[in-house]
């Protein structure tokens, strides 16, 4: 539907005729309607036709039905070309959706919209945008690979894990983006919503915690094997649950293949929106599992500087610090099995030569021979 004219011989037909009735033929009228689905919730569109589409959609619908057609009605931005003109094929800036697609694939490109700019603004075309959310989706789709590889496909848990403090600062995390992105969805705050989960999937799960959790898939005990197993398929479902509005494709599909025999809910597109769960906000772990996450990552790039293998061992690590002695002594393993580190010493006497981001009261010393 737009406002192109077909031009006859003697007449000009207005194609706003039809426009002007889509809230009702999609709640399936004449011959199905569903008077649940009118007055539709939502009307989105560009500012450029708000008088034509919106104001038709208000008149026809009241004159038909004797009601407003639409409760919200929400104004889109309009793209521009990367000169920051409005896109135009006389501009000579214009870009083919088909050309995007098949590219970049429906989803990299929904995406990029989505992240691109705030409620209303207009975007600004740039293929490297698009192609950043490509990778992130290609990040996703080997996590999800992993994790059914490495953590197994049998979902079915009986017992609740004693999750160890990583675990419970990645649910924490978990919970207030879930807080988050529903807050933003309710405020049709999309570039809000789906920024968020970008992050926290891209670093905090794939960067930072699925690295810290590897070690205990292949070597941990019983029970670090199954909170390990239990936390990852939470929280990837979760993900998959919460980014499916902006990637509807990846998500069922992953979802599909691990997730709808356990759940006997066939599609994504069919299951319910996720409801945080303030309780299992522990903002205790929340604060040390920072830390533990931040010398893990610092110390990842000093053995990367070193030129050590990150798949190699470390012969002798040394951190120092008083703040945190305790709370680092005590979860060393994550540490060491991280680092695959064979020799690590907790001290607060004496000063290293590296520092920790973030935290520059611990400092550290890679040690390349024993």
């Amino acid at each position: 539907c737009g406002s192109t004219e077909f031009v006859g011989e003697s007449d000009v037909m207005d194609t706003w005729m039809d426009s002007s009735i889509t809230c009702a033929v999609h709640a399936g009228w004449p011959d199905n309607f569903d008077h649940r689905l009118l007055p539709a919730d939502l009307q989105p569109n560009g500012y450029d036709i708000i008088r034509t589409w919106d104001y038709y959609l208000m008149v026809r619908h009241i004159a038909l039905f004797g009601y407003a057609p639409y409760k919200t009605v929400l104004i889109n931005g309009m793209v521009r070309g990367t000169d920051g003109r409005m896109m135009h094929k006389s501009y000579g800036n214009y870009v083919a959706l088909r050309e995007v697609l098949d590219k970049y694939g429906a989803d990299a490109f929904r995406l990029w919209a989505a992240t691109g700019a705030t409620t209303g603004s207009d975007i600004r075309f740039r293929w490297e945008d698009v192609d950043f959310n490509w990778r992130f989706l290609t990040k996703l789709w080997n996590a999800a690979r992993f994790i059914m590889l490495e953590a197994g496909t049998d979902m079915r848990f009986d017992r609740e894990p004693r999750l160890s403090l990583l675990d419970k600062w990645i649910i924490s995390l978990l919970e207030e983006l879930t807080l988050k992105v529903t807050e933003s969805m309710e405020n049709f705050d999309f570039m809000g919503a789906s920024t968020a989960i970008r992050d926290f999937t891209w670093h905090v799960f794939c960067d930072d915690y699925l690295e810290a959790v590897k070690y205990r898939l292949k070597s941990g005990n019983e029970n670090d094997k199954y909170a390990a197993r239990y936390t990852l398929h939470e929280v990837l479902l979760r993900i998959l649950l919460l980014l499916a509005p902006f990637a509807p494709y990846i998500t069922d599909e992953i979802y599909s293949r691990f997730y709808s025999q356990m759940t006997g809910i066939k599609s994504i597109h069919l299951a319910k929106w996720p409801s945080a769960k303030a309780d299992r906000i522990d903002k205790e772990a929340i604060a040390k599992g920072d830390v533990i996450i931040k010398v893990i990552k610092s110390m990842r790039r000093a053995k990367a500087k070193a030129r050590i293998p990150l798949n190699a061992p470390i012969p002798k690590a040394v951190i120092y610090t008083k703040a945190y002695k305790e709370l680092l002594s005590n979860h060393m393993q994550d540490i060491i099995g991280t680092l695959k580190i064979q020799n690590l010493i907790v001290t607060d006497d004496g000063n290293g030569e590296e520092k920790v981001e973030g935290y520059p009261e611990i400092k550290f010393t890679i040690i390349k021979h024993s």
